[in-house]
């Protein structure tokens, strides 16, 4: 029996591509964080990726705004 290996959730301190947009790994990490937390069910990978994605984007851009707003 293979034992799964639990991905960690990393904070987002930048975005880390040229659109400000969460990269994929990072999108990746979050949902199979969000599938964890729901109990390892499946059937529900679309809407865990499409959640951390709105997430991401959010803190993202909330994290834009308060530098924005500092300088």
């Amino acid at each position: 029996m293979t034992k799964e290996i639990e991905k960690p959730y990393f904070a987002i301190r930048e975005p880390q591509n040229a659109q400000g947009r969460p990269t994929h790994e990072e999108i990746e990490v979050r949902a199979y964080q969000l599938y964890v937390e729901h109990g390892r069910v499946g059937g529900h990978d679309v809407e865990d990726w499409l959640q951390a994605e709105r997430e991401l984007n959010a803190k993202q851009g909330q994290t834009g705004r308060i530098i924005k707003a500092a300088a």
